[in-house]
């Protein structure tokens, strides 16, 4: 069973798997490139169906310099201010190096010109656990031949990632029951354009349901209301007359409880064989929007939030502009036109009275200016 305790360290500790994605992220040691793949959000241990679960990190060596790639896990600790501490492999109670053990690897780089690949497989000791495992797996890269190589054919100093691991147990039904973990609650959508055509696009704000033709930012807002961290997914799909047009999707991330989060999408896709994007709405249409924000933990899905919306998507700005501007202009002319009787129908303001004084004495002062001295 969690405990409050572990569920505050891990709040810390989450703040450092944030920076991780899912592609690989590369460090560089002189001529040498280490790639190496990210871990996934969550490894659940004791889910039915899966008795023998494995953790596989993948990292690339691609340079010049022969290297010995090596394996470890780092234990964190983190004070009440947040500042992170690290510490060697299995001097935590929650350390990786207690839940899991690393099968023997090919650890030697010879210089390729392709590059060489290394699989690094995390294996479990235990087949069911009952709290959070956390910390980081660090993947170095070490040149082989001792220190004394130098110059730009070095590969010292070393590459090392480091990517965090969270470690779950499957199943959390005492603790779904008594509320202290639930699933994301969405607060907020929101739709704007992203393609602003004219300058009188970019001045004229967005209205709410109403979009300027082109491709649009959906954006949702949600909360995590329990006290465990969940993790949570957003899942969009654009329809028009019942028929899909697009389905967008991030991948689930952690929530922590009591904190919020904001994931948005953009309607583009890329055009195949090109690096052009194309717009996946219409110019012109009603669009249904349906938002779906997911949540799961240690296996156990919560029912999905779904928000449905609607947008009108047509070039609206100009034309208002423009309609706008002409009806201030035949407004004008109207006030400015004698009745019937032969008197104005309005006196002028004093706001155009200063205006034509001032251009007056404009053309009067560039007219003295432009004659001259005579001779």
């Amino acid at each position: 069973m969690w405990t409050l305790s572990t569920v505050s360290k891990l709040a810390l500790v989450i703040a450092v798997s944030l920076f991780f994605g899912g592609t690989a992220i590369s460090s560089h040691a002189a001529d040498n490139t280490l790639r190496v793949s990210n871990p996934p959000a969550e490894f659940i241990i004791g889910e039915p169906g899966v008795p023998n679960p494995e953790l596989t990190v993948t990292a690339i060596v691609t340079g010049p310099i022969a290297a010995e790639i090596d394996f470890e896990f780092v234990d964190y600790v983190f004070g009440d201010d947040g500042n992170r501490t690290r510490l060697p492999e299995n001097s935590t109670p929650h350390s990786l190096a207690k839940v899991f053990e690393v099968k023997a690897f090919k650890d030697i780089y010879s210089p390729s010109s392709s590059g060489t690949e290394f699989v690094i497989t995390l294996v479990p000791k235990l087949k069911k656990i009952d709290k959070i495992y956390y910390g980081g797996i660090k993947v170095n890269m070490e040149p082989t031949g001792g220190s004394t190589q130098k110059g730009t054919g070095s590969a010292n100093p070393s590459g090392a990632i480091v990517s965090q691991v969270n470690v779950t147990p499957f199943g959390f039904a005492g603790d779904i029951e008594n509320g202290k973990i639930t699933g994301a609650e969405l607060t907020n959508v929101s739709f704007t354009s992203t393609n602003r055509t004219s300058i009188i696009d970019s001045l004229i704000p967005d209205l709410p349901g109403l979009v300027n033709s082109g491709p649009i930012e959906a954006q949702v807002r949600y909360k995590n209301s329990g006290e465990f961290p969940v993790f949570a997914s957003a899942t969009w799909e654009f329809l028009s007359d019942d028929k899909v047009l697009a389905k967008k999707s991030i991948n689930k991330t952690i929530l922590l409880g009591g904190k919020s989060a904001t994931r948005s999408v953009i309607t583009q896709s890329g055009i195949e064989g090109t690096q052009a994007y194309a717009n996946v709405l219409p110019d012109f249409g009603t669009v249904k929007i349906k938002t779906t924000v997911a949540s799961e933990l240690g296996g156990t899905k919560f029912d999905p939030v779904v928000q449905e919306s609607s947008v009108l998507i047509v070039q609206w700005k100009e034309p208002s502009f423009f309609i706008a501007l002409g009806l201030t202009f035949v407004w004008y002319v109207l006030r400015r036109r004698p009745s019937a009787d032969g008197k104005k129908r309005k006196e002028p303001s004093l706001a155009w009275l200063a205006i034509k004084a001032l251009k007056k004495a404009i053309v009067k002062r560039w007219a003295k200016r432009s004659s001259g001295p005579v001779v």
